[in-house]
């Protein structure tokens, strides 16, 4: 997405910049011989001593330690190009997120986004060039907005305050390039997410959806608008685009999986239901085929991909297909393209987050089964529907049932603490080492006594 920054400025900078030549060769390094962390972010377990770095990977976190040194001297010397020390903010939150270290990589986005709000005061002073200006507006602050966007999938993480001074082109009625379409869908899909957030916890709050306030419906109409607003919007400019150049033309299937996402997880806010999901088959078939054409053509000639992508890839939508969608072709074809794609896209990490929605399938599997036996039917098809055979599919009785439908808490380990409704005796029964990670989730479970469906919260062994 950023191609000019990498291919024009990055190697332009490496003839005078020793930081950024060094830095460069560090990630080149690494592309070549990652070694990454796998672990879920945030959860990191501690490095085992008999962990070691091959001589391509020391060589590689040298000229990383070269480079930093070289950016530090400079501050302290009072001669840093704040222009350059944000470029190498950049080149360093990559060869950080290549190894999977998302902890280090975020705190050194967030200097980032400090370095890029001076260096907009200073554009309004007349104290960058135009050149470094436009550099600044048009490559590095969409880079780091779409950067911004992948981190909040991880918890607790806040928006960029880049957010609040992003040009929102959300509502607009047409794209003048696929730049401007990818900008606004980034933007876009924050709100959803973050939307999302504050969903849950209103409902939390006033307990069931029957009492959700008319200003949270009203946002969530407001969000969906925008999302159909630039649906139309991007298909215009795609016509157009067509209409005008008779060259085969590259659009950018990722951003129609985003789109479908935020769609996806838009819907799911406000309700503790797992069955809204159904109605966007449509949408889940729209990702399958748009992340089938992304990871071909970032295939490799023997088919492998690449162990590492700095831009928001298909990762995040794959992921949200295989938890949401309940149309069992589909949710293994998601999780197969998810195991395929690069492990590491930008701050989302493909690996662990594979693994948890593969257990979280089979769990519902295991329980759809269950109750197949006791005389609930479940339909497989043998290969995933047409979008035209997918609008129709909702009606029929192909999906997990409701009752085997698990809603997710969370990933947690013993040794870093527990989840409010879980004791330290629901650990202890699976008589696991306390760095065993666990998926918690809640599920309907019938109650012979009372004769009703309740909520449950559980938790399983999280495992290969």
């Amino acid at each position: 997405m950023a191609i000019d920054f990498w291919t024009g400025v990055v190697p332009q900078l490496c003839r005078t910049e020793p930081a950024v030549w060094d830095a460069m060769i560090a990630i080149s390094g690494l592309f070549e011989h990652p070694d990454q962390c796998a672990d879920f972010s945030l959860l990191r377990a501690e490095e085992k001593s008999s962990h070691h770095l091959n001589q391509a990977q020391q060589d590689a976190l040298a000229w990383y330690s070269r480079s930093i040194s070289r950016i530090h001297s400079q501050i302290e010397l009072g001669k840093a190009d704040p222009f350059i020390a944000l470029i190498s903010c950049v080149l360093f939150i990559c060869i950080e997120t290549i190894q999977g270290r998302m902890e280090e990589a975020l705190i050194l986005y967030n200097q980032g986004v400090r370095l890029i709000l001076d260096l907009r005061t200073q554009v309004a002073f007349g104290g960058v060039s135009a050149t470094n200006a436009a550099l600044l507006e048009q490559k590095i602050i969409p880079l780091f907005l779409r950067l911004g966007t992948i981190s909040l999938t991880i918890s607790g993480v806040q928006p960029s305050e880049l957010f609040a001074v992003a040009e929102k082109e959300t509502g607009a009625s047409r794209f003048t390039s696929i730049s401007s379409a990818r900008t606004a869908i980034t933007v876009l899909a924050t709100e959803v997410m973050l939307f999302d957030r504050e969903a849950r916890v209103h409902l939390d709050t006033v307990g069931c959806e029957a009492f959700v306030s008319q200003d949270m419906l009203a946002k969530k109409q407001c969000l969906q608008a925008q999302l159909d607003d630039w649906l139309r919007a991007y298909n215009c400019l795609c016509e157009s685009i067509s209409a005008e150049s008779s060259s085969s033309l590259t659009f950018e299937p990722v951003l129609l999986t985003y789109h479908a996402a935020a769609s996806i997880l838009l819907s799911g806010c406000l309700t503790s239901s797992e069955t809204v999901y159904d109605a966007h088959i449509a949408d889940f078939v729209t990702i399958i085929q748009q992340a089938d054409l992304v990871l071909s053509a970032s295939a490799g000639p023997d088919g492998s991909q690449p162990p590492f992508t700095f831009e928001m890839g298909v990762g995040i939508p794959l992921f949200l297909t295989s938890m949401k969608c309940r149309e069992t072709s589909l949710r293994h074809r998601a999780l197969q393209l998810l195991q395929q794609a690069p492990p590491m896209q930008g701050f989302f990490k493909c690996t662990p987050v594979a693994l948890l929605a593969g257990n979280l399938m089979r769990l519902e599997e295991d329980y759809a089964s269950m109750m197949c036996e006791e005389g609930r039917e479940t339909l497989a098809y043998d290969s995933p529907p047409s979008i035209a055979e997918a609008l129709s599919i909702q009606s029929m009785p192909g999906f997990i049932p409701e009752e085997a439908r698990l809603s997710f808490c969370g990933i947690f380990r013993p040794a870093n603490g527990f989840p409010p409704d879980i004791a330290e005796s629901d650990v202890a029964g699976w008589g696991r080492d306390p760095d065993q990670l666990f998926l918690h989730y809640s599920r309907k479970k019938f109650d012979a006594t009372s004769g009703v469906w309740q909520q449950v919260s559980e938790i399983v062994p999280l495992e290969a």
